[in-house]
């Protein structure tokens, strides 16, 4: 399904690109709007109402968290700049005391794709995709480049042949995958994909699935709680 969001960049070969849902495998990610015939179409579901609603209003509370008043949740404002499998993750969101709270945890995926912000790219603002008052640490991606990281959530991913063995993460940087014997941007900074929860990214050198999908399993972290 279709929505009115475009990548501010492009995917694949230069290609123009929306964000759209895959409500087959549950995931969020760029598609090119035209094909090798012509204009791709989409199916769409509509919506009207409270124009508003998805604006963030962040709070920086000083204290290296920050504070979105429009969903009530308080995050980490920046990674520790440590990448994790799912349950040292897990584990770190568990322990961490930060801000004069402990009961810090890994963001669920509505959650986390809640602070993307959609008009911000590597190619387009030389950032994440998340607004300038959050910290990301930079990343060397699989081209060699300099970009920024997956980002784990709690929800595991109900997909596959072993469901519930990925879970879902959203990708500040660009969503890399290898394709036509290289790699490059397949998905676009914003979307949500997943990974496993555990095991060894060399053995993943050309990526996984249809468009290759990079699987680094070893993932950043930033974590939430409830305001208050």
């Amino acid at each position: 399904y279709c929505s009115s969001t475009e990548y501010v960049s492009t995917t694949m070969n230069g290609d123009h690109t929306v964000f759209g849902v895959n409500f087959a495998d549950g995931r969020i990610k760029g598609y090119g709007t035209t094909t090798p015939r012509g204009e791709k179409k989409f199916y769409c579901a509509y919506v009207r109402g409270n124009p508003g609603y998805a604006t963030n209003d962040f709070v920086d509370n000083g204290d290296e968290t920050v504070t979105d008043l429009a969903t009530g949740l308080t995050w980490q404002q920046g990674d520790d700049g440590v990448a994790r499998n799912w349950q040292e993750a897990l584990a770190y969101a568990e322990d961490l005391v930060l801000g004069g709270h402990s009961a810090w945890r890994l963001p669920n995926a509505k959650e986390l794709q809640s602070i993307v912000d959609y008009t911000r790219s590597p190619a387009t603002s030389g950032s994440a995709a998340i607004d300038p008052v959050f910290d990301c640490t930079p990343i060397v991606a699989e081209d060699g480049s300099v970009d920024f990281g997956f980002y784990w959530t709690g929800t595991s991913h109900l997909d596959g042949p072993r469901a519930g063995a990925s879970a879902c993460y959203v990708a500040f940087g660009r969503a890399w995958g290898y394709m036509h014997g290289h790699w490059m941007d397949v998905h676009g900074a914003g979307c949500q994909r997943s990974d496993p929860k555990s095991g060894d990214p060399s053995a993943f050198p050309t990526g996984f699935g249809p468009q290759g999908d990079a699987r680094r399993i070893y993932n950043m972290v930033r974590c939430v709680r409830d305001a208050g």
